[in-house]
């Protein structure tokens, strides 16, 4: 029999070709493999039986680095055509009997019309790591060490597809050792194949000192030496720049965050291993598989209590958790077994792109820090370290949850369960915080990595150069003029977005004749993202975060959302109330405690906010002055948060949110100690339809009985006023579903927002809907922050042209 095999994943640039050849020998197969537009393609012949198993294991042994979305058989008649339907790329000798297997080479021709699917970079595996360190092996102490199963790739790609000329790996000429091994062995079709003598090379130079350089032998002393007494270093890492500094040394780390204007939010700390993570951290077995995976998140740990060698306490301030990560290349592995656990943080200014650019970064810190390690091989895209954590709900699952997804997950494809219509290409531009655009055509979602907040211009301008470079890299063009296609760009509905403009810009000079634009509400699209994960086309949504922008011109952020096809209605929202200002407000946790306090007819105290500041808030409230109407979860928090004393002040993002969850842990670890069950205890809130026959909750009663019982309390009072808090959000959260499902009939519930990056909040809300037979679905491929807005936008936007193809 002759089969067409084609495997969709992550499957060039990863050794794959080569695991194929290897395996047909194994299976006695005739045929050849090569490269299609980013999926491997393999015309096979040998006995029924035997393809098929074949098949199997192109799965089940798939190497390091490769991610395996899709694998079809199609068995072919006599003539080379499939059996049944099929886009046949076509081999060009499908009529042969095969003599061998063999490797075609890439080349443009071998393109399909639907988006590549290409692999991300991929941390250093475990044999490179042990060549790193082998006296015996000629890549010993090499600290660019590759293989086909590691290394940079997407960071590095000039087109696709993946070979060594159309990456930035073309000017290196491969030694004729490196040769030899391109041809056969464990580096066989490595792209980034490179040693001592052909390779990218190393070095360091002095920041306080001019023409004061080393070769790059001595780079690792030079580094190790300056962090060691208390110095700062760059370092060129796999995705861009970056700064590193010594987690036990205070002053050390007080200039880091002086030089990267970073005041209070926590560092993540690189470790040698999973066991020195253990010495200072909680590591289940999930959060074990995802430090150790090819990938190297950062991933949130539980500090130990009782660590016995701490860090400075400015590393990660009163966080109860450490980012813990690995090293991903050589360069960091060799420095960490020199200085020991290092902070090693992106190296730009906070709230600016990470740097890429070799003069730029000297530029930018010359005189700011005291060396840098570099080296001469070009980075195309920034990449920062990709974020997670794991969440336990009550049953013992553990649910890991982006925070950041970037460097070893992008440009990893959703591949959605059904296509979206083929006669439209996507370009959705992400909301303004956080922000990833995408780009969806048929059955593939192409989300960008990880930008930023896009109120800095150096962002704006950062994403309009990945979009174009994303265009040309999928050749997005030539897909559209191949299959005569319409595009769409569609954006968030506020129309104070940098994004929205940004698409709208994007929008008048794209060079298509057959285009559109629209807008999805935002906390439409939070939903959307995790309808698009999970196939579904209907349910009850739950979207909790700070802000978006309302079809009613009011900022929303507390929304049940009953979402059918491409359409939703506001079932239920918390209360919106009178705030005062914007973007300060969104900081300024105290001017929300005091709009709160102030809606629920209750006197405001002069230590949530001085006297003076106190009245020219409520006289704009009186008088509607800056003032808008804003039912955000967020805000709630942060009022919550400086009402109970523990925060007052966003100096970074979430920040009065965080020491709130915290709060309400430290009291559930406290109850657990002395083996007592914790205070149920629900706040009830009223719950009544208004005038467009939508639930409204009141959160009035919350603060009330929160500042009532809380407001000269000790900590530990407190404390559990903080988880009565989250417990009775979950409480809300059922009720209100429960009201939905019985007028609806709806039984899926889909949570999403930044504010379920709460795991107190999220794992508590699990259980109740769960427990109460609701089938309960979340991000687990995007964040449920803003980073999941884009792909949310394009599939809402799909399932409006299927719903339009049905007319």
């Amino acid at each position: 029999m002759k089969a067409l095999i084609r495997v969709t994943g992550a499957v060039q640039g990863v050794g794959y070709r080569p695991f194929v050849a290897k395996l047909s020998y194994e299976y006695k197969l005739k045929g050849e493999v090569k490269n299609v537009g980013g999926i491997v393609e393999i015309l096979a012949e040998a006995d029924r039986d035997v393809i098929y198993s074949f098949a199997d294991r192109l799965r089940t042994d798939c190497p390091p680095g490769s991610i395996i979305l899709d694998i079809s058989v199609y068995e072919l008649n006599e003539n080379g055509k499939p059996e049944g339907p099929c886009d046949h790329s076509g081999f060009h000798a499908v009529k042969e009997k095969y003599s061998d297997f063999r490797i075609v080479k890439s080349g443009k021709e071998n393109r399909i019309n639907g988006l590549y699917v290409f692999p991300p970079d991929i941390g250093i595996c475990a044999e490179c790591s042990r060549e790193l360190l082998d006296e015996d092996d000629r890549r010993y102490r090499y600290p660019l060490i590759s293989c086909a199963s590691c290394g940079p790739r997407y960071s590095i790609l000039n087109s696709i597809p993946y070979d060594r000329e159309t990456t930035t790996m073309e000017s290196f000429k491969m030694c004729p050792k490196c040769e030899a091994e391109y041809a056969a062995g464990r580096r066989m079709h490595a792209q980034t194949i490179s040693c001592h003598d052909c390779g990218p090379q190393v070095s360091f130079s002095f920041c306080n000192a001019s023409n004061n350089s080393k070769e790059a032998e001595d780079y690792l002393k030079c580094a190790s030496d300056i962090i060691k007494n208390g110095g700062i270093i760059g370092i060129k890492g796999v995705g861009g720049y970056q700064l590193a500094a010594d987690p036990y040394n205070e002053k050390a780390v007080e200039r880091l965050r002086l030089i990267k204007g970073r005041e209070q939010k926590p560092f993540a700390v690189m470790f040698e291993s999973a066991e020195q993570i253990e010495n200072y951290c909680h590591v289940s077995k999930t959060e074990r598989e995802y430090l150790q995976s090819l990938a190297r998140p950062i991933v949130l740990l539980d500090k130990k209590s009782d660590i016995k060698n701490d860090f400075a306490y400015n590393v990660s301030m009163d966080s109860r958790q450490i980012g813990a990560f690995l090293p991903s290349s050589g360069i960091h592995e060799l420095l960490i077994r020199e200085t020991g656990a290092l902070i090693v943080t992106s190296g730009n200014y906070s709230s600016q792109p990470m740097i890429i650019d070799d003069n730029e970064y000297a530029e930018v810190f010359a005189g700011k820090i005291d060396g840098i390690i570099t080296y001469d091989r070009q980075i195309l895209r920034p990449l920062d370290d990709s974020v997670m954590q794991v969440i336990r709900l009550s049953d013992g699952r553990e649910v890991p949850r982006f925070i950041r997804r970037s460097r070893g997950y992008v440009p990893l494809p959703l591949l959605l369960s059904k296509d979206m219509a083929d006669n439209t290409l996507y370009y959705a531009f992400g909301a303004d915080l956080k922000n990833t655009f995408s780009i969806g055509y048929r059955d593939k979602i192409i989300s960008s990595q990880y930008l930023g907040d896009m109120e800095s211009l150096e962002i704006l301008m950062l994403q309009k150069k990945e979009l174009d470079h994303s265009s040309e890299l999928f050749d997005i063009s030539k897909i559209v003029s191949d299959n005569s296609l319409g595009v769409e760009v569609i954006s968030d509905m506020h129309p104070a977005y940098h994004s929205a403009d940004l698409a709208k810009s994007y929008f008048e000079h794209l060079p298509y004749e057959k285009k559109t634009i629209s807008k999805i509400q935002h906390h439409h699209a939070h939903i959307g993202s995790v309808m698009a994960e999970n196939g579904l086309t209907e349910c009850i949504g739950v979207a909790f975060d700070g802000t978006g922008y309302g079809t009613d011109n009011t900022i929303w952020g507390a929304e049940f959302l009953v979402c059918r096809g491409a359409d939703f209605e506001r079932a239920a929202h918390f209360k919106a109330i009178k705030m005062v200002g914007q973007d300060e407000s969104m900081k300024d946790a105290a001017i929300g405690a005091v709009c709160f306090l102030k809606d629920a007819g209750l006197d405001i105290p002069d230590h949530i906010l001085d006297v003076k500041n106190k009245k020219l808030i409520l006289a704009a409230i009186d008088n509607n002055i800056s003032v808008h109407r804003n039912s955000g979860m967020g805000r709630l928090f942060d009022a919550v948060s400086c009402i109970l004393g523990f925060s007052s002040y966003n100096n970074y993002e979430g920040e009065c949110a965080v020491k709130l969850q915290n709060a309400a842990e430290s009291y559930l670890e406290r109850c657990i100690e002395k083996g007592e069950s914790p205070d149920d205890t629900v706040i009830d809130s009223v719950i009544e339809k208004d005038e467009n026959n939508s639930y409204v909750i009141s959160q009035a009663d919350i603060v009330s009985f929160l500042f009532r019982n809380g407001i000269n309390a000790d900590i530990e009072t407190k404390e559990k006023l903080a988880y009565v808090f989250h417990n009775s959000l979950s409480k809300i959260i059922l009720d209100v579903c429960c009201k939905i499902r019985s007028e609806t009939g709806l039984n899926s519930v889909s949570l999403s927002g930044g504010v379920f990056t709460n795991r107190l909040l999220f794992a508590k809300t699990v259980a109740c809907l769960e427990e109460n037979g609701f089938v309960v679905y979340y991000n687990r491929i995007y964040p449920t922050n803003d980073g999941g807005i884009s792909p949310g936008q394009i599939y809402l936007r799909s399932l409006t042209k299927k719903d339009q193809s049905r007319l």
